[in-house]
């Protein structure tokens, strides 16, 4: 992942039923596993109803947005600014990306940003054998993330940036897989529980190391699971 910039985003919006209008739009650029510089973050103003499911999940309504959001064109040139053709990665990417940001840029006459990237909750689901549900919400409560409010953008990118590097990291490393393209790829293939098995094997296969002569020291099991084997040498 060294000296590749990605981009994790998210979308906070108006509903579930077209036409879907984006109210905030957050990313976090990426150079590698680190982030780099401030979040990406704005509100934006399509002076259209907010259904009061929508306002109860993350908490703007149209007056709200009306006075601290900004024009969506102008949220979205600033967004191509900061993307630029970096892919661009969600959980959820399905909808972040193809119910949401491609029919808003189309809708708007909008230069498309980033390109498409993966979705992490597919990632998740062959990555985590640990739960059966790959909600940012379960994830994050389940390895005892960041205690950030949920459902606004920008928070839940922060989360996400924090799920890759404490819990995706780890696992795709010992897997041996290192680049945003294999990840990516990881990420799309099939059959699941083939790629469970790949990660069982590769976190749960005991690390041998060699101990000083006449040494007798114990097997250890670390807080991740591996066990490590140190060997008497005669």
């Amino acid at each position: 992942m060294n000296g590749t910039r990605w981009v994790i985003i998210d979308t906070e919006t108006d509903g579930l039923n077209a036409p879907i209008h984006v109210v905030e739009l957050s990313g976090q650029l990426m150079d590698g596993w680190e982030p780099v510089g401030e979040p990406f973050r704005m509100l934006l103003n399509h002076n259209v109803h907010i259904p009061y499911a929508a306002e109860m999940i993350h908490g703007y309504n149209r007056e709200y947005l009306r006075k601290h959001g900004a024009n969506p064109v102008e949220v979205h040139a600033a967004f191509r600014a900061y993307a630029q053709d970096y892919p661009l990665v969600a959980h959820n990417l399905s909808y972040d990306w193809n119910r949401c940001l491609e029919p808003e840029w189309a809708r708007l006459g909008a230069a498309p940003a980033g390109r498409r990237g993966f979705c992490t909750i597919m990632l998740a689901r062959r990555l985590i054998p640990d739960t059966r549900s790959f909600r940012l919400d379960s994830l994050k409560q389940y390895f005892q993330l960041t205690k950030s409010r949920s459902h606004q953008a920008k928070q839940d990118v922060l989360t996400v940036v924090e799920l890759f590097q404490k819990i995706f990291r780890p696992r795709l490393e010992l897997a041996g897989i290192h680049s945003f393209d294999q990840i990516a790829a990881f990420a799309r293939r099939t059959p699941v529980a083939k790629c469970l098995e790949v990660i069982r094997s590769a976190t749960q296969a005991p690390k041998v190391t060699v101990a000083p002569p006449h040494i007798q020291v114990p097997a250890v099991i670390n807080r991740s699971g591996a066990t490590t084997i140190q060997v008497n040498v005669p």
